[in-house]
């Protein structure tokens, strides 16, 4: 059975501004890894409410598998806190290698639990070391030595963020490497990149995706031990179904997500504006469930089984409300429900 899951981003709940939750971020990690209860500090209220909320959010959509709430740049996330509590050059100590997101996620679980009588069936996203060192001084120049340091840095943040227990349950995790494949100039070898995702995902006890924008990069996961699962945007990207097949998933004995609903606001908002709509409803944003189930089918069709998870293509963080962020979310379980048991 495949499994449904999220990407990772969502809009913030319309009562907290993009201002107030980017200015205690940082303070919510460092009260994390201090061993402080969140709840408890005033300062964290903001913090604390917004992924609470996103998350109960996510969590009636159907879902099988959510990712925790990510409401903070992807990139500054995992480079600021690497940045201050390096003990090497971008090297963390492991300490301070924890998401703040997932305290909450914790706590709101037991919640979940008395309520459902279930765990929360939880996916945890990390930013992956290639994607982070472009974020560094170095850009395109890359020194091996600070790349592993990264991944080292990664592997931290994944290793202590697997929780397992009677209210949740880590299923998967994933390392988003988006510029994979589209950046050419990069001066290391592939040996070298396919190292650091090996690095970034070593011991870690949950099954690993890989989270790419372009199986144009499918070579360097295909051959890294420790990964499972291969992304593949395939709504927003058709191109990609053609860039890997089955048989090279066999061969490998890897796995699938197949992306199935656009997320591609920018792109949808212009298309709406060139028709005169300024103002598209959530209904009018999200893709339909029968074209969601098409391309689905499709993919079974190609992939079958080594298709394991599916979903929408990328994270919901940039569109223009929850309501449209949870309807598309909403959508991709009922299409791919109606879809397996058609």
């Amino acid at each position: 059975m495949v499994v449904i899951d999220d990407i990772g981003s969502f809009p913030l709940p319309s009562n907290v501004s993009r201002k107030e939750f980017d200015g205690v971020y940082i303070r919510a990690l460092e009260a994390f890894a201090s061993g402080k209860r969140l709840e408890e500090e005033p300062e964290l209220e903001v913090f604390y409410r917004a992924v609470a909320t996103s998350l109960r959010a996510k969590l009636e959509t159907g879902l099988d598998v959510v990712t925790y709430p990510q409401h903070y740049d992807m990139h500054r996330q995992f480079m600021e806190p690497i940045e201050k509590y390096q003990h090497e050059p971008f090297l963390i100590r492991e300490k301070f290698a924890v998401i703040p997101e997932l305290y909450v996620v914790n706590r709101e679980a037991w919640h979940y639990w008395e309520e459902s009588g279930r765990p929360i069936r939880l996916r945890v996203c990390v930013t992956g070391p290639v994607e982070l060192y472009l974020k560094t001084p170095f850009g395109f120049n890359i020194y091996e030595e600070v790349l592993m340091n990264i991944a080292e840095s990664v592997n931290s943040f994944l290793r202590n963020s697997v929780i397992a227990s009677k209210h949740i349950v880590t299923e998967v995790v994933s390392i988003d490497e988006p510029s994979l494949g589209f950046v050419d100039l990069l001066n290391i070898d592939r040996d070298g990149i396919i190292r650091a995702l090996e690095k970034s995902v070593r011991g870690v006890n949950a099954k690993v995706q890989v989270h790419l924008h372009t199986l144009k990069a499918a070579e360097y996961p295909l051959e890294a031990r420790g990964i499972d699962v291969l992304t593949g945007e395939f709504a927003s990207s058709p191109e990609n179904i053609n860039f890997i097949s089955k048989q090279e998933l066999e061969s490998y004995d890897k796995f699938l997500r197949g992306g199935v609903a656009s997320t591609s606001i920018d792109r949808k908002l212009g298309s709406f504006i060139e028709r005169g709509i300024k103002h598209p409803s959530p209904e009018q944003l999200a893709d339909g469930v029968e074209q969601i189930k098409a391309l689905y089918l499709r993919l079974k069709e190609k992939f079958g089984e080594r298709m394991s998870f599916a979903g929408p293509d990328c994270g919901l963080g940039s569109w223009p409300s929850q309501e449209a962020a949870k309807l598309v979310l909403k959508r991709c379980v009922l299409a791919i429900r109606e879809a397996e048991n058609s």
